[in-house]
């Protein structure tokens, strides 16, 4: 008996040293999978004048993160982004109105004051210049059909009815509310549903130059319009005028949930900002923010 007894407890003990040692594996293996890199995306803003074109690194799709790409101080960061990102001939997807609209090849790069920036060639039917500005992505991101254009004349003036109003609950003077200046107003469709919604950016100075600035997304209700989204400011710009103005770039699904997250750039005191809005719950709200080159 005792022999059995000790055969069946050197058993057990191979027994559960096995279930361990495959235990052990198995966490292992699991350990090196998890430590796997993730594919990310980087997403660039892209605008043009005169037919060149200029491209930005915006930010990086890190799975759910959005992550910046460097900082304005960050400068070697800076010199290996523009090394793995704006080599010549680099080729990237464009971005417009949410879906894929042709492509940008880089051409060369150089550095700014705090930021390096690429130039590309644009091989798009999309209409880039001023105002109207684009996204681009080395990722798949971006494969629904492409939703942008010009507002009807009804939807124009729908917004504009808005836009007032939404001014005039801001105290803003019946003669600025007259002189409002439109920087770009688009009709997009940011959830796939087939009905648009309008971001636009509206603009009004007094002659003391206070600046009253509207940043809107909107939807059609009924016969009118309503904001799903309204950011004014009412503030007295430095001596040197500059602005903080938010303008559109456009909009693209990074997490696959249906919605378009809306890029937007966004002046400041000699230099600009990258911004990023997300539908969360039901509200748009800004998620991201990136600094650009600042002089």
């Amino acid at each position: 008996m005792k022999t059995e007894y000790r055969l069946l407890a050197n058993n057990w003990k191979r027994f559960s040293l096995a279930l361990l040692s495959a235990s052990i594996m198995m966490v292992l293996s699991a350990g090196l999978t998890l430590a796997q890199p993730r594919k990310t995306a980087m997403i660039f803003a892209v605008s043009a004048e005169t037919g060149e074109g200029s491209m930005d690194a915006v930010v990086i799709v890190d799975g759910k993160l959005l992550r910046v790409p460097f900082t304005d101080e960050q400068k070697d960061r800076q010199k290996r982004i523009a090394a793995e990102y704006f080599a010549t001939g680099r080729t990237y997807r464009l971005i417009f109105g949410g879906g894929e609209a042709g492509s940008v090849k880089v051409n060369k790069w150089s550095e700014g004051c705090n930021a390096v920036h690429a130039s590309v060639a644009l091989s798009t039917s999309a209409r880039l210049g001023g105002q109207v500005r684009a996204l681009a992505t080395n990722s798949s991101l971006g494969k629904s059909t492409s939703a942008r254009r010009p507002p009807t004349d009804a939807e124009r003036a729908g917004v504009m009815t808005l836009v007032k109003n939404i001014y005039r609950q801001h105290a803003t003077p019946a003669a600025l509310i007259a002189a409002l200046k439109v920087t770009n107003l688009t009709a997009t469709d940011l959830d796939g549903d087939g009905k648009y919604e309008f971001i636009g950016s509206f603009t009004s100075a007094a002659q003391n130059k206070f600046e009253r600035d509207l940043f809107l997304i909107a939807k059609s209700q009924g016969t009118g319009m309503v904001a799903d989204f309204a950011k004014f400011q009412a503030y007295q710009p430095p001596p040197e005028t500059f602005l903080h103005s938010i303008d559109f770039i456009d909009q693209l699904d990074l997490d696959g949930n249906g919605t378009g997250e809306v890029f937007a750039i966004q002046g400041g005191f000699d230099g600009y900002a990258y911004l990023i809005f997300k539908k969360v719950a039901g509200r748009w709200r800004q998620v991201y923010d990136m600094m650009g080159d600042a002089c």
